[in-house]
């Protein structure tokens, strides 16, 4: 029998304490740890390396869909998400994830949840994608993302999208400024511009995003080109591309 070392992760106690408990006849299963919200779910993900992962999906700070999101650590672990919603708004989803248990977790169910996960022990890269995918188009609108996980190092804060002074890609990567340092989101700057809300966010550059209400200033370069300064201690400088200092121009009228 191949051991499968499993994170349970939710923020009610009892929902944790029920599903351990519901879990115990099947001996392959080792619950390995527990998390009691998304950032520290992230965390242990990452440092515990689970097989499985029970994951809750509404959550305080971050939910489930944004925990798998900001993982960055592979392979990634196969996921049964644990979720209130309703079954027709998981059933999108059936196909991809691994497979879903809707609270109260009833035994029968959770009896069929294992035999497909004997089934099925590695998720393929694809379909690993094609689950993120969904998750991208599934969660919270973006106007209402209220904190976005960003990392310094091993550490994961939660950034109010108003303190964050302007995004920039470096290599692939998507470096974020804010009042209090640098820090870097896990997924691109074209995903960053897809979560962040359009009316404090504008891309101004293929590398660059800044937020609208840090520019001081807005200065014509050259050939159609603008430099827009920012408002922060370093008076930082951003390119503004000829055509998005079109479509700024038709936004703002200047």
């Amino acid at each position: 029998m191949q051991i499968i070392r499993s994170l349970i992760v939710d923020d009610e106690k009892f929902s944790r304490v029920s599903l351990k408990k519901l879990l115990k006849p099947y001996p392959q299963i080792e619950i390995v740890d527990e998390a009691v919200d998304g950032v520290e779910a992230i965390e242990k993900i990452e440092t515990r390396k689970p097989d499985l992962v029970f994951l809750d999906i509404q959550m305080p700070g971050l939910n489930g869909f944004e925990v798998l999101r900001a993982l960055t650590s592979t392979p990634k672990p196969q996921v049964v998400f644990v979720t209130a919603f309703d079954q027709y708004a998981v059933k999108a989803f059936e196909v991809n994830a691994i497979d879903y248990l809707l609270k109260p977790i009833d035994e029968a169910r959770l009896k069929l949840t294992m035999g497909k996960i004997d089934e099925k022990r590695k998720v393929a890269a694809e379909e690993y994608e094609k689950i993120r995918q969904f998750i991208l188009h599934m969660e919270r609108p973006k106007n209402s993302l209220p904190h976005i996980p960003l990392r310094r190092g091993r550490k994961i804060v939660l950034m109010n999208p108003a303190d964050i002074h302007y995004l920039r890609s470096e290599q692939g990567v998507t470096i974020v400024v804010t009042q209090s340092g640098e820090y870097w989101a896990s997924y691109p700057l074209a995903e960053m511009e897809g979560i962040l809300d359009a009316q404090m966010f504008f891309r101004t550059h293929r590398s660059t995003i800044i937020n609208l209400n840090r520019i001081k200033e807005i200065v014509p370069a050259q050939s159609g080109v603008y430099d827009v300064y920012l408002n922060d201690s370093t008076h930082t400088c951003v390119p503004l591309s000829r055509d998005r200092a079109r479509v700024l121009r038709e936004r703002y009228h200047f």
